[in-house]
C-alpha cells in the first residue's frame, strides 16, 4: 500500500506583531471543543450547529466553532495558524476578525443551500467546523500574498516495503492553493465523502478571493512583492536591480522610511554619496513627521557613520539633539547640539545649543576640556551681552572643574575677543 501526505507547516510571509485575533479564534475553537466533551452538553451542542432544514445566520457562525473530533479540530487549527497570522498582520485584527466571521457564515450557509437543493435527504445532518472560514482566510491570502511560498512536509508511506520518507518542499501560494481548490472541486463532483463540507470549502475560498479584490488587497500584494524582490536583489548584490524595485515601491508608498534608508545604504555602496545623503534626509524628515524619534536618531547616526560630517536642516538637527538628550544619550546629544551651533551660527537657537553642549560635557560627561574649548569658541563670536555673561559664567565653572582635576588653583578666564 502506498500513501502520500502533504502537511502544510508554514509560509515565507513575515508576520508583524502578535496575531491576537488568530490566537483568540484558536482559543475559542479549542475551548468550545473541550466544553462539549463534558457529559450533558450534547443538547447545547446541537442547538449551536447549523441545521440545513432551518438555517440561520447566527447558527451558521456558531457552528464554525464546533468540531466532531480531535483530527477535525487540529486540521483546521493548523491551517488557521499558517494562513491567519500573515493576513491579520496586514489587515489589522478588527478587519481580520470581521472577515473571518463573514466567511464562516457565508460558507456554511452555502453548504446548507447545496444540501437542500441536491441532497435533501441529508437536510437533518448538522453542518459544523471552521473549514469554511479558514478557506476564506486562504482566499484572502491568495489575493494579498500570492507571491510567497508555502512550506510543506511530504510524508511517503510504503507499508509493504516497510519504507517511510519525510521530505520538505515549498510551492508558490498560487500553485498550492489552486491545487487545493481543484481537489475540493473534484471530490465534490466525482466522489463526495459524506460528512465533508466541500461546498463550504469552495464557497469560503471564493468569498475570500472576492473580498480580497474588493478591499484592494491585490494592489497591496503587488507592492509588497516589489519590496521582497528588491530585498532579494540586495542580498545577492544586484544593487541597481534592487534600486529599481524600491523606486517602484516608493512611487506608490512615498512615506515608507524603512525603504528610503535601504536605498540610502545602496546608494552609499554604489558610491552615489549625493543620492545617499538625500535619501537619509528624506528618511529623517519622514520619521520626525511620524514622531518616530528613535528611528530618526538611528538614521542620523547611520548617516554620520557612512557619509561623515554632512549637514541636515536646522530644525531637524535640533529635534534630534533634544531626542538624544531625552533618551539618555548625552554624548550624541552634545555632538548634535554642537553641530547645530556650528552649522547654523546665525540661527536664533545657535548660542543656546552651544550652551547646552557645554552643560552636557561639563555636568554629565565630566569632560571639562571639551566644554572649555566650546566656551572659548562661543566667546569669540559677536553675541548679545546676556548670552556672553552666560558663556563666561560657564567658562569660569569649567576652569574651576579643570583646576580641581589638576589639583591647582584656577586662573583668570581668558577668551579671544570677537573680531
Amino acid at each position: 500500500m502506498y500513501y502520500l501526505f502533504y502537511i502544510p507547516v508554514g509560509t515565507e510571509a513575515r508576520v508583524r506583531g502578535t496575531p491576537w485575533g488568530t490566537v483568540a479564534l484558536a482559543g475559542l475553537n479549542l475551548s468550545a471543543f473541550l466544553y462539549f466533551l463534558t457529559p450533558g452538553s450534547e443538547p447545547d451542542f446541537y442547538r449551536f450547529t447549523l441545521q440545513p432544514g432551518s438555517p440561520s445566520l447566527l447558527t451558521s457562525i456558531t457552528s464554525s466553532f464546533l468540531h466532531i473530533g480531535w483530527l477535525h479540530l487540529l486540521s483546521n487549527l493548523i491551517y488557521l495558524g499558517i494562513f491567519g497570522p500573515p493576513i491579520e498582520s496586514r489587515l489589522g485584527t478588527v478587519r481580520y476578525l470581521a472577515a473571518y466571521l463573514c466567511f464562516a457564515g457565508l460558507a456554511n450557509l452555502a453548504q446548507a443551500a447545496w444540501m437542500l437543493a441536491y441532497t435533501p435527504e441529508l437536510a437533518a445532518m448538522p453542518i459544523l467546523g471552521a473549514s469554511g472560514a479558514v478557506a476564506g482566510v486562504m482566499g484572502l491570502f491568495l489575493v494579498r500574498l500570492y507571491f510567497v511560498r508555502l512550506k510543506f512536509t511530504a510524508v511517503t508511506l510504503l507499508y509493504f516495503q516497510g519504507i517511510s520518507r519525510v521530505n520538505k518542499i515549498a510551492l508558490p501560494a498560487v500553485v498550492a492553493i489552486a491545487l487545493w481548490f481543484v481537489l475540493q472541486a473534484v471530490y465534490q463532483l466525482a466522489q463526495p465523502v459524506e460528512g465533508t463540507a466541500y461546498v463550504s470549502h469552495l464557497a469560503g475560498l471564493a468569498c475570500g478571493v472576492a473580498l480580497g479584490f474588493l478591499m484592494g488587497l491585490s494592489g497591496d500584494g503587488r507592492l509588497e512583492r516589489r519590496l521582497i524582490q528588491g530585498d532579494r536583489y540586495a542580498e545577492r548584490g544586484e544593487w541597481f536591480a534592487a534600486l529599481g524595485e524600491y523606486e517602484g515601491y516608493l512611487a506608490k508608498r512615498p512615506q515608507d522610511a524603512e525603504v528610503m534608508i535601504r536605498m540610502a545604504r545602496i546608494h552609499r555602496v554604489t558610491h552615489q554619496s549625493v543620492a545617499s545623503h538625500r535619501r537619509f534626509l528624506d528618511t529623517i524628515a519622514c520619521r520626525l513627521r511620524t514622531r518616530d524619534l528613535d528611528g530618526a536618531c538611528d538614521a542620523f547616526d547611520e548617516m554620520k557613520r557612512l557619509l561623515g560630517n554632512v549637514s541636515i536642516p536646522g530644525p531637524h538637527l535640533l529635534r534630534i539633539a533634544r531626542s538624544f538628550e531625552q533618551r539618555g544619550r548625552p554624548s550624541d546629544a552634545s555632538r548634535a547640539y554642537e553641530s547645530y551651533g556650528r552649522h547654523y551660527p546665525d540661527a536664533s537657537g545657535s548660542v543656546t545649543a552651544l550652551l547646552k553642549c557645554i552643560d552636557i560635557e561639563r555636568r554629565v560627561l565630566n569632560n571639562p576640556g571639551r566644554a572649555q574649548f566650546v566656551c572659548q569658541e562661543l566667546l569669540r563670536r559677536s553675541i548679545a551681552p546676556e548670552q556672553e555673561r552666560l558663556a563666561r559664567e560657564r567658562l569660569r565653572l569649567v576652569e574651576e572643574q579643570l583646576a580641581r582635576q589638576r589639583g591647582v588653583a584656577p586662573g583668570p578666564s581668558v577668551a579671544t575677543p570677537a573680531a
